[in-house]
């Protein structure tokens, strides 16, 4: 190699790298988010819907973990998991095909750990549900309630979500 491509070939590298380098750099001297007070929570929800007729009743409970913190180009952040007791992924209303169903949205665990933005809200998209489709290109969609009720024959009648907690973080 001669002396200009490897000055171009470390220019280059320089370019696209320092970016990177600066963001871990800064990243690093970021100081963390506050931790959390209460980092476990347990959030019952009730969810009655009809499908064709025939009343149902889906109770199931949200189980709410702190996770550590996170980091990326938007700085650090405080991280949750969730998953229902029951095991399900999801709370399915219908399975239309073998990676096509219906299911209702319960809520993120940052809302119901008390750890929302100032700015931001929960909004539950209740009457309405989402539909999974793997084989679309924008596999979640919202399905609204009338096509919910006039395609698949599913109306929701109520969501009776337990309340968030109030959390302080030190």
């Amino acid at each position: 190699m001669n002396k200009k491509t490897i000055i171009l070939v470390c220019l280059l590298c320089f370019v696209v790298g320092f970016p990177w380098i600066a963001m871990f750099i800064g990243m690093l001297f970021t100081p963390n988010p506050p931790l959390p007070e209460i980092r476990y929570g347990e959030f019952p929800f009730k969810l009655v819907y009809e499908t064709n007729g025939e009343e149902k009743i889906i109770e199931d409970t949200i189980i709410c973990k702190y996770d550590g913190i996170g980091s990326g180009s938007n700085g650090k952040w405080r991280k949750w998991k969730s998953q229902l007791a029951s095991g399900n992924k999801e709370v399915i209303l219908l399975k239309i095909a073998n990676k096509q169903y219906i299911y209702f949205l319960v809520g993120g665990p940052d809302y119901y750990m008390g750890d929302m933005p100032t700015y931001a809200t929960q909004k539950f998209i209740f009457p309405n549900a989402y539909i999974y489709d793997a084989s679309q290109f924008m596999k979640h969609r919202t399905i609204n309630a009338d096509e919910l009720l006039s395609e698949y024959g599913i109306k929701l009648i109520s969501w009776e979500p337990s309340p968030p907690i109030v959390n302080s973080f030190r």
